[in-house]
């Protein structure tokens, strides 16, 4: 037998994809092989490495259902085929997730494994509601339970139910026989720290006959407790202008660097799908010739500025030079490698920048860019008398497609924003998620990648002026 593998027990956390740990991250990242259950969101499986098997082992309720001695053969038998697997489980793998027989499973067959823990839905949900399970003189203990199981004294006690909505009435019947008043605050949350979170905050006694008016669906869990009240207060969290919405980037790597945070400071939930894949090129001998015989090196993207070092080796070689850049966004790529912008010019688009250029007609012109560029910028000012190169330093390559089941999840559960920097990007994930019946709207940079994303069906709602996250959410923020 070759080399055995290993196996990762991955907690993905209750839903929303920015509660994955870093170290869950990076395993994920790394997989060849991903077992992930029915409450995973697929907007965390979009960092499964390109190519890795995505093997789906949810227990649908009274549905599809994978077996336990089946997950934990087919872990054993990917690990001693020598592949790195990942067990991606809803919320952490210990707590109600059976992450224990399989770490039992995998020991006795004598794989090697790792425990990354999660943050389990029974205190995430509560959280995002503006309820701490514990509360100093409140409740001092916390008590989770599954299903409709619910036992033991109720001084200073915080009950937490998971997976319980179809056994709710006997579940919270339960919690009067162990003490608990039917006076006492509950709650009812579902899909917790998801896009679609709702919950309704009633009584031990009239939770179940609210949620049932509610529609409340699972997944879901159930607090009972003191610290339901303290909603009041603490439910005035500000999470942002986005939260409850979910926005999907498109951008490359390259451009999108930074761009997550941002929409997750405003509580998005988002999903990053690349439609674009910055190749760089082999550096060609003439090159060096035409950094050295220039006096202004231009970049209009940046993933222009991140092919600079592969293009002059050393830095010092640019001594004299001047570097404009388009858009703030580009700047802060150039700096982030220790060089500032001699020149910002308005974007996006090359013939806004070509118009406004500060350049003296003897000074040669070197643009830096990739093959998807239609040379509009080196032809503007050719015209207008400028002396201008061109090096075509990166291909704008396709990404791996996807997984089928990430692509069922746009179809069936669409999102509120896409965001597009190109109208190539607009094109792919068009072919990627034809029509839907929950449409996003878009937001795109510049008019040249509106037009394209109209003519496939998008409905452009923000046309961005500035090539930058903050430019986008801007425009967001105005429509």
């Amino acid at each position: 037998m070759g080399k055995v593998g290993k196996v990762w027990l991955v907690g993905a956390g209750p839903g929303d994809p920015g509660l994955l740990t870093l170290r869950g991250r990076a395993v994920l990242g790394r997989a060849d092989v991903v077992f992930f259950d029915r409450l995973v969101n697929p907007g965390i499986l979009v960092w499964a490495k390109p190519g890795a098997e995505a093997i789906d082992v949810g227990k649908e309720p009274g549905g599809k259902r994978a077996e336990q001695p089946d997950i934990c053969h087919g872990l054993i038998q990917a690990a001693r085929k020598g592949k790195e697997v990942v067990r991606l489980k809803g919320g952490d793998p210990f707590v109600f997730g059976r992450g224990g027989e399989e770490a039992e499973a995998l020991a006795k067959a004598g794989i090697p494994f790792e425990v990354v823990p999660g943050v389990t839905a029974g205190v995430a949900a509560p959280a995002m509601e503006g309820i701490p399970v514990t509360q100093r003189g409140l409740s001092t203990e916390l008590v989770f339970k599954i299903g409709s199981r619910a036992e033991g004294s109720v001084s200073g006690k915080t009950l937490v139910g998971y997976m319980s909505v179809e056994g709710l009435e006997e579940f919270l019947q339960r919690a009067v026989e162990s003490g608990f008043s039917p006076e006492t605050p509950a709650a009812l949350i579902s899909r917790g720290t998801c896009r679609g979170q709702r919950s309704v905050v009633s009584t031990v006694g009239n939770l179940s006959k609210d949620a049932n008016r509610a529609a409340i669906r699972a997944p879901a869990v159930v607090v009972v407790g003191g610290v339901v009240g303290l909603r009041r207060w603490v439910g005035k969290q500000v999470r942002g202008r986005l939260a409850g919405q979910r926005v999907v980037l498109t951008v490359s790597k390259a451009l999108g660097k930074g761009w997550r945070e941002v929409f997750e400071k405003e509580g998005a939930e988002v999903w990053e799908l690349p439609m674009t894949e910055i190749r760089n090129l082999r550096p060609k001998a003439s090159w060096a010739d035409q950094i050295a015989k220039t006096t202004w090196i231009v970049f209009t993207s940046g993933a222009g500025v991140r092919t600079l070092m592969g293009l002059v080796g050393d830095l010092r070689k640019l001594a004299g030079k001047k570097i404009a850049v388009v858009g703030r966004s580009t700047a802060e790529i150039l700096q982030s490698i220790g060089l500032r912008a001699d020149f910002v010019g308005p974007g996006p688009g090359a013939e806004a920048f070509a118009k406004v250029w500060p350049g003296k007609k003897v000074d040669p012109i070197l643009h830096v860019t990739g093959n998807s560029e239609d040379g509009r910028f080196m032809g503007i000012l050719q015209k207008r008398g400028f002396r201008v190169g061109r090096i075509v330093a990166y291909r704008n390559a396709q990404p791996v497609r996807p997984p089928q089941f990430i692509q069922n999840a746009l179809q069936q559960e669409g999102a509120d924003w896409v965001v597009f920097a190109s109208g190539t990007a607009a094109e792919r994930f068009r072919r990627l998620v034809p029509k839907a019946p929950y449409e996003p709207k878009a937001a795109v940079i510049g008019p040249a990648t509106a037009k394209v994303a109209k003519a496939c069906g998008w409905n452009v709602r923000v046309i961005a002026r500035e090539v930058s996250s903050q430019g986008v959410l801007t425009g967001i923020f105005r429509s």
